[in-house]
């Protein structure tokens, strides 16, 4: 009884070593992902808030000038289109950046502590973590200019948006870079797909104005259905009855299996062809 208590502790203690050496290893990675992708200069930084401001003021621009509409929910439209950028950059970003991770870090996977999925890890949350806060301060900018419907009324469901987001962004990143070792070319082709998507994704529309039957082929996009989620955190009258939370969960622990189980499998092969 005694050995196996001994064995036991022995084993916990093993694990516990394991995964601070594992968490050091990410914090290592973090501090150098952060400096690789954002420079020595706050500039770095700021285009992270710069660029969905820009992609904001041209929706305002066009549906207050061009289109002369309104938002077709309550609140501004400033607010009604940040609601769908937020959460589109938040998976395309996290999806494009983890494509080249592994050729990206090809000296540090040569060192036994290192793994692939340390270095996934830790550009998922540098990315997932950007792209919040700015989305946060541009929230709050629209607040301080007097939409109240900037900030959310049901945290939880935001959170929850949120969350499932940045996982199924890292589960379709987890693919891409295993793709990109094979297949050079695949970061460009990933983000020619990636751009009908910016259209299809209701960051601009309801998808209850799409007529039929383009409507329904609409709702097999699991963007459309992150952005919904998004949105029902900030509008009290939201409501949909197109809107299917068992489909994006289904995609979003699919593209994790898949994504884990690929770098499980051929960590080799990536390591031996980078």
């Amino acid at each position: 009884m005694f050995d196996d208590a001994g064995g036991y502790a022995s084993a916990r203690q093993a694990w516990g070593e394991a995964a601070q050496l594992q968490l050091r290893v990410i914090t290592a990675l973090l501090r150098r992902e952060t400096r690789a992708h954002f420079g020595e200069t706050r500039l770095g930084y700021l285009w992270a808030v710069i660029e969905p401001s820009l992609h904001l003021i041209m929706y305002g621009v066009l549906f207050k000038t061009v289109l002369l509409r309104h938002s077709p929910v309550a609140g501004g439209v400033l607010t009604f289109c940040l609601t769908g950028l937020v959460p589109y950059f938040l998976y395309s970003k996290v999806a494009q950046y983890l494509t080249t991770a592994i050729p990206g870090n090809k000296p540090l996977l040569n060192l036994p502590p290192v793994k692939p999925l340390d270095v996934l890890i830790s550009r998922a949350f540098l990315e997932s973590v950007t792209y919040i806060i700015a989305g946060a301060i541009m929230l709050v900018a629209l607040f301080l200019r007097g939409d109240p419907h900037a900030i959310p009324r049901f945290p939880l469901t935001l959170a929850g948006a949120v969350i499932l987001t940045c996982l199924f962004g890292f589960g379709v990143g987890m693919i891409n870079a295993v793709l990109q070792v094979f297949i050079s070319t695949w970061s460009l082709f990933f983000s020619i797909f990636l751009t009908p998507f910016y259209f299809l994704s209701g960051i601009f529309f309801v998808v209850e104005e799409v007529p039929q039957p383009f409507r329904d082929y609409l709702l097999y996009n699991p963007i459309l259905q992150l952005v919904q989620w998004f949105r029902r955190g900030f509008y009290v009258d939201y409501s949909t009855p197109y809107f299917y939370p068992g489909y994006i969960l289904w995609w979003t622990v699919a593209v994790l299996a898949i994504g884990f189980t690929l770098v499980r499998l051929l960590r080799r092969k990536l390591l031996e062809v980078t």
